[in-house]
């Protein structure tokens, strides 16, 4: 297992890499004697890389016994996992076949051959099979604890050298990951944590660590930039929300333009109309509806704007919209009312996750660009209520708030930075 450098990497003037080798977390989780080890840490701190040299590392080991790498699902691979790992082999000049196919990698390791199976833990009955020496499970705050159920169970081969369960991410919220790491389930289990900041790897770029550190409220800053856990599923969900400061009534810009928010439920059915100058979102009226349809909707919200001073010309509505029909004869979709009725549609191929919404407004809502007017009352209400242990007892407070997070996540989405450069340990 002395197959990769261990000392601090070489960085030259600029802070790029000329030399590789592991950061103090780095190594720390590598020589842990532990047979689960998790490294968590923030965005950036080098957990694609050193993953990648360890299944490298215990393929080889223990050839011909596979060895697994699981991520969230074959997407993932396609751009993180898969990329690296051939990477790490071609600069080693380490002779290897890749069967995309069936994402398999096979390393030469002298007389033998190391075996890498890339797996996907978006369906935890397909990691089923033969017993393997290790496994890596990427990102395992947003798996399922089937996966590390089925894991656990496969990594026994008796004719491995070294047996072991890495697991290495961001913490995304207090789940199962986090109860055998830190929480109730870890004394259960030989298991060592190593949790490190994005700062730790001091091969990023300032410019990138600035970027992060200006990406996220103070609660998301603990999670994706400090490695820590945080419980983001408690408590208000729009917590960046304040009546005091978020709720204003602000007249609206010159050239600025309107738009809608649209969320489909039938009854009722909810819309939300808003300015945006620059980076300022204001929600200036909202539209609540007993039994309607989405052409009653959109006239409404058309005549609201004129009132206002200004034309609707976008809408962003509910992605499912393109295909579930509220009130649609002959085939028309939501999305083709919105459109026949001379209002332009802005929509994700699918909905964002609730997670990526709920970032977007709290850092809006906390950075004092998102805010309300006082006449919308049904949508400060369910930003002021809706909390995470209530949401399913809640369910008419969050159509308000639906039709208000998609024009804000489409339009200020919190992008991850993506490193250029010889950076990535």
């Amino acid at each position: 297992m002395s197959f990769w450098r261990q000392e601090d990497p070489v960085l030259d003037a600029d802070g790029l890499v000329i030399k590789g080798g592991m950061w103090q977390h780095q190594r720390d989780w590598w020589n842990s004697p532990a047979f689960i080890r998790a490294l968590v840490m923030g965005y950036g701190g080098g957990k694609t890389l050193i993953s990648g040299k360890r299944s490298i590392s215990m393929s080889r080991t223990n050839a011909p016994v596979p060895y697994m790498y699981v991520s969230p699902s074959y997407k993932v691979a396609k751009r993180t996992i898969i990329p690296t790992i051939k990477e790490l082999l071609d600069g080693r000049k380490i002779p290897y076949r890749y069967n995309k196919s069936e994402f398999e990698f096979k390393i030469k390791a002298g007389k033998r051959t190391g075996i890498i199976w890339v797996g996907s833990g978006d369906v935890p009955d397909s990691l089923k099979g033969p017993n393997v020496c290790g496994a890596n499970i990427d990102e395992p705050f947003i798996q399922d604890k089937a996966v590390f159920d089925q894991i656990l169970a496969r990594v026994r081969d008796p004719r491995a050298r070294i047996r072991e369960i890495t697991l290495t991410g961001t913490p995304e919220d207090l789940n199962w990951g986090y109860d055998i790491c830190a929480g109730d389930e870890k004394g259960r289990y030989d298991i060592e944590l190593v949790q490190a900041s994005s700062h730790c790897n001091l091969a990023l770029p300032k410019e990138y660590l600035e970027t992060l550190d200006n990406a996220y409220d103070d609660v998301m800053k603990e999670a994706y930039v400090d490695g820590k856990f945080v419980n983001m599923s408690t408590g208000r969900i729009y917590y960046g929300f304040e009546r005091g400061r978020n709720v204003q009534a602000i007249p609206m810009p010159k050239g600025a333009q309107i738009g809608l928010g649209q969320d489909f439920n039938v009854d009722p059915m909810a819309g939300v109309l808003f300015w945006i100058n620059g980076q300022h979102i204001h929600f200036f009226d909202e539209i609540i509806l007993a039994n309607s349809d989405t052409e009653q909707a959109i006239d409404i919200a058309k005549s609201k704007a004129k009132k206002a001073g200004g034309t609707l010309k976008s809408a962003f509505p509910d992605p499912s919209g393109k295909a579930r029909k509220t009130s649609a004869p002959a085939g028309r979709t939501d999305f083709t009312i919105i459109r026949d009725a001379g209002v332009a549609v802005y929509a994700r191929k699918k909905a964002p996750s609730l997670r990526d919404g709920y970032n977007a407004v709290n850092k809006k809502c906390k950075d004092l660009t998102l805010t309300v007017d006082p006449s919308c009352k049904r949508l400060i209400r369910a930003m002021e209520q809706l909390c995470h242990e209530k949401l399913r007892k809640q369910e008419d407070l969050t159509h308000p708030t639906d039709a208000m997070k998609y024009p804000v996540e489409y339009n200020f989405p919190i992008k991850k930075p993506i490193i250029q450069g010889r950076h990535s340990l």
